[in-house]
C-alpha cells in the first residue's frame, strides 16, 4: 500500500490519468484530429473571420463573440465556487466518511485517502479555472484584433485573407483552452466515483471517455456538419 491506497486504487488513478491524457492527444495531436468536430469548427471560424473583416458595421460579430465570453465566464465562476466547496469539505471529512460507509458497494477508506481524493477533484477544478480564465482573456484580445481590422478598400484581397486567417487562428486558440477546461469538468465527474470505490472510478472514467469520443467524432451535430 502507498499512502493508504491499495493496488486497485493506484491502478484506477493511473487509468484515469492515461485516459485523460490519451483523450487530449487523440483530439488535439493525433492524425485523427482532422476528423473531429473541433477541426470542422476551426474551418468554419476561417469562413466567419473572412466575413467579419469585410463586414461593416461588426455589431453582429460582436454579439456572437459576447455569447462566447458569457459562457466562458460562467464556467470560470462556477469553478471557483466548486473549489471553495471542495476545500470546505476538508473540514467535514469525518461526517462525509460516515455517510459514505452507509452507501452500498463503498470500500473502506482512511482520512488521509479521503482527503487526497478530495484534493484530486479540487486540483481538476483549479486546472479548469485557469483554462477558462485564460480563454476569457484571449477572447477579449480577439475582439481587439477584430476591431483593428483594416479597411478592405485600402488593402488587397491577399492582405485581408491573411488578416482573416490570423483572427481565425487566435479565436481557435481561445476556444481550445475553453474546450480543455470543459473536458476537465467531465473527467472531474468521473473522479467523484472514486469516493465510492476504485472499480466505480474505472467504469466512470471509461464511460466519460466514450462519451467524449463520440461527441468529437460521431455526434449528430458532427454528422450534419460533415454533409456537403
Amino acid at each position: 500500500m502507498l499512502w493508504g491506497f491499495n493496488t486497485i486504487d493506484l491502478a484506477a488513478l493511473v487509468f484515469f490519468a492515461l485516459s485523460w491524457m490519451g483523450h487530449f492527444w487523440l483530439i488535439n495531436r493525433s492524425p485523427l484530429r482532422i476528423r473531429t468536430i473541433t477541426y470542422r469548427m476551426n474551418a468554419m471560424r476561417i469562413e466567419w473571420m473572412r466575413m467579419l473583416v469585410r463586414r461593416d458595421p461588426k455589431m453582429f460579430d460582436a454579439l456572437i463573440q459576447n455569447q462566447f465570453q458569457q459562457g466562458v465566464i460562467f464556467f470560470a465562476s462556477t469553478s471557483i465556487l466548486i473549489v471553495g466547496a471542495m476545500l470546505a469539505g476538508l473540514g467535514a471529512t469525518d461526517q462525509a466518511m460516515e455517510v459514505l460507509t452507509d452507501l452500498p458497494f463503498s470500500s473502506p477508506t482512511t482520512r488521509t485517502v479521503w482527503n487526497m481524493k478530495l484534493l484530486l477533484v479540487t486540483f481538476i477544478f483549479v486546472f479548469s479555472f485557469f483554462k477558462f480564465a485564460w480563454s476569457y482573456r484571449q477572447f477579449n484580445y480577439v475582439m481587439i484584433v477584430a476591431g483593428a481590422a483594416p479597411d478592405p478598400a485600402t488593402r488587397t484581397d491577399k492582405e485581408m485573407e491573411k488578416y482573416a486567417q490570423k483572427l481565425a487562428s487566435l479565436h481557435a486558440i481561445a476556444a481550445f483552452h475553453f474546450t480543455t477546461g470543459l473536458n476537465a469538468y467531465f473527467f472531474a465527474l468521473a473522479s467523484f466515483a472514486w469516493f465510492l470505490n476504485a472499480w466505480s472510478f474505472i467504469l466512470a472514467t471509461l464511460w466519460i471517455s466514450c462519451v467524449l469520443y463520440r461527441r468529437a467524432f460521431a455526434s449528430k451535430f458532427m454528422n450534419i456538419l460533415s454533409e456537403p
